[in-house]
C-alpha cells in the first residue's frame, strides 16, 4: 500500500474514532513545508469546534508544562505550524504525555468567561 493510501486510511480511522461518525470524504493535500520557519512563541492553548453525535461542541485544550508545542510560521501565506511539544490527537482529542510517555494534565491557566 503506498504512504499516501495508509495516511488516508489513517486519518479516516481517526477520524471516526473522535468524531464518532465515518468520514464521509476524505482530501488529498500538498503541504508547502519550507526549510525554515520563524518561531513565534509557545502554544499554550488550542480552541477549535467540532460535532459529536450531531451536535456542535466548542473545546480548548490547556497544553502541560513541557508538553507545549512552539507556534512557528513559513514564508509564504498560510504557513502556520504547531512543532514540538509531547501530544498527540487521539479519539479524546489532544492528549499531553510526560517525558515518562504517560498521559498528563495541565494545571489549569485560563479562565473562559462567557459574555451574553
Amino acid at each position: 500500500m503506498r504512504r499516501a493510501d495508509r495516511d488516508t486510511v489513517a486519518a479516516a480511522r481517526l477520524y471516526r474514532r473522535f468524531r464518532e461518525a465515518p468520514a464521509r470524504r476524505a482530501r488529498r493535500v500538498t503541504v508547502d513545508i519550507p526549510k525554515a520557519v520563524a518561531v513565534m512563541g509557545t502554544v499554550e492553548f488550542v480552541g477549535y469546534m467540532t460535532t459529536h453525535q450531531g451536535k456542535t461542541h466548542l473545546y480548548i485544550h490547556e497544553f502541560a508544562a513541557g508538553s507545549r508545542p512552539s507556534f512557528c510560521a513559513g514564508p509564504g501565506r498560510n504557513q502556520a505550524f504547531l512543532i514540538g511539544g509531547r501530544y498527540r490527537v487521539t479519539e479524546r482529542g489532544i492528549v499531553d504525555y510526560g517525558p515518562s510517555g504517560k498521559p498528563v494534565h495541565a494545571r489549569r491557566r485560563y479562565k473562559v468567561v462567557r459574555v451574553r
